[in-house]
């Protein structure tokens, strides 16, 4: 299957070598703010993207579908109920932008809610949100808008960098590098710090602008010195770079030692995979996934043995980690933007082997994904964004795949969750939390980005928000089935 789609899919790549972008074109708008995205990248088909810098949701058509074909099409008349079903709960959240990251989740103004951060492609910084706890959300941005250059997306955290108590923002730029805010946890926040990235790497003055964006970032003590240090994946050439913080979240030092120095990466993450209590880098690398393994905060060490080693780089994304096959052991899950969702799993030596394809339906590849258990019935499950066929246009979704606990090839696709599974515009990342308190996971999509340009599809995505909520409904469901006493 995977040299089939690299012959169907091999028109994708240009925009991935050596950029980070993650977005396909459209022949009414492009990203000018760096230079590899102002180039020019074929579409499916075949048309070329211009500079404009127009975002999606400006143009209409009656030609649009609704909500209902979004989440219906390619269905049968008579669907068997869905176990798990999804409704959207986007109140007070943005209509317009292009929100190129995972969003995530914290509980900022220590109310028991979870609140929102997002980064937009073209927008004017990072912002957050308070939840309600019911599905809705008011803005708690004040300081956040940048008024000297436009955000290009990337990755971001809420994380406590300066030991206050109090969660910060800190922010991987694809296009300028990495910002930290300091947060007062009412909505306030202060930056310290303004487009970090190694200077000694930066080209003369003069030369293109470019190995200056961050694409990525995860924050944890890897040094267990009490401080949080960071961990930053390139959006160009500088391969992934750690700062080990002096607990004031403006001070930061660069401790490099064997993590790639070229390449990028589009997700990192700290997670402790060899139960050392160390944590560990785990990677959507250039040349494909990878993990270091620290070596108490001294140095790192490739434990990447059996991952995958494309031809062509940068075709992995979103990525995350669970037990997928219940042998108490952390395994990865990455997005492969050609062959959709993969699994590989960690043996007792360390080394990793692919599962069997997670789901082979999807041929249009994958750009964002998270896991959890989202029915709650012990096993891990993936949500994924991506498209199932190698059509343009507005025909992305949001796929849901229950696990069985094997974490071999038997993952459930749930067609009729109530997640579109077609007609969005195009995606950059996934995330899951509690929003509603009511112990089930639910969903949020980065999405708005560009898509291709189709003669006669449809002019703008079926759903008006960009950045998207949905709540998981299992629980009303169970009690509207529960039998009575």
């Amino acid at each position: 299957m995977g040299i089939a789609r690299w012959t169907c899919c091999s028109f994708m790549l240009t925009a991935m070598v050596g950029c980070g972008s993650s977005t396909l074109p459209d022949s009414t708008a492009a990203d000018s703010n760096q230079s590899d995205d102002a180039t020019a990248i074929q579409t499916a088909n075949q048309t070329q993207s211009s500079n404009s810098d127009s975002d999606v949701n400006e143009r209409e058509d009656s030609s649009a579908p609704t909500q209902t074909t979004a989440v219906n099409a390619a269905t049968d008349d008579h669907p068997e109920p869905s176990p798990v079903t999804f409704t959207l709960c986007s109140e007070g959240l943005p209509t317009s932008g292009m929100w190129k990251c995972d969003p995530v989740f914290a509980d900022v103004n220590k109310d028991g809610n979870m609140d929102l951060a997002a980064i937009p492609r073209l927008g004017d910084g990072p912002q957050v949100w308070f939840g309600d706890g019911a599905g809705a959300w008011t803005s708690a941005s004040n300081g956040l808008m940048r008024t000297e250059s436009k955000s290009c997306g990337g990755g971001l955290r809420l994380h406590d960098v300066n030991n206050d108590d109090e969660l910060d923002l800190v922010v991987a730029d694809h296009c300028a590098g990495v910002y930290i805010y300091l947060g007062d946890g009412a909505g306030n926040w202060n930056m310290v710090m303004e487009g970090m990235y190694p200077a000694d790497i930066l080209p003369p003055s003069g030369i293109v602008e470019k190995y200056r964006g961050a694409e990525s970032i995860a924050v944890g003590d890897i040094d267990k010195d009490g401080n949080a240090d960071l961990v930053v994946g390139a959006s160009d050439d500088a391969g992934i770079r750690m700062y080990l913080g002096d607990g004031t979240g403006a001070g930061w030092s660069r401790r490099d030692g064997g993590l790639p120095e070229a390449g990028w990466a589009t997700r990192v993450q700290l997670e402790d995979m060899n139960d050392d209590g160390w944590l560990d880098i785990i990677a959507a690398y250039s040349l494909g996934p990878r993990v270091f393994i620290n070596e108490e905060g001294a140095a790192w060490k490739d434990g990447s043995l059996g991952m995958p080693s494309p031809m062509m780089g940068g075709i992995f994304w979103g990525i995350d980690v669970a037990d997928f096959n219940e042998d108490g052991r952390k395994d990865i899950a990455v997005a492969n933007w050609i062959d959709g969702p993969e699994v590989y799993l960690q043996g007792d030596d360390g080394m990793w082997t692919k599962s069997p394809d997670v789901f082979e339906e999807m041929m249009g590849g994958a750009q964002g994904l998270a896991v959890g258990d989202i029915d709650l019935d012990g096993h891990v499950d993936m949500v994924v964004a991506g498209r199932k066929n190698l059509e343009g246009g507005f025909i992305r979704g949001v796929f849901l795949l229950l696990g069985d606990g094997t974490g071999g090839g038997a993952w459930k696709f749930l067609e009729h969750s109530g997640l579109p599974v077609t007609g969005l515009a195009a995606m950059a990342g996934i995330g899951l939390a509690d929003i509603n308190n009511d112990g089930y996971l639910d969903v949020a999509a980065g999405s708005g980005l560009i898509v291709e340009t189709v003669p006669n599809g449809p002019r703008r995505p079926a759903l008006p928000v960009r950045l998207l909520m949905w709540c998981n409904d299992a629980k009303s469901q169970t009690a509207v089935a529960a039998p009575e006493d």
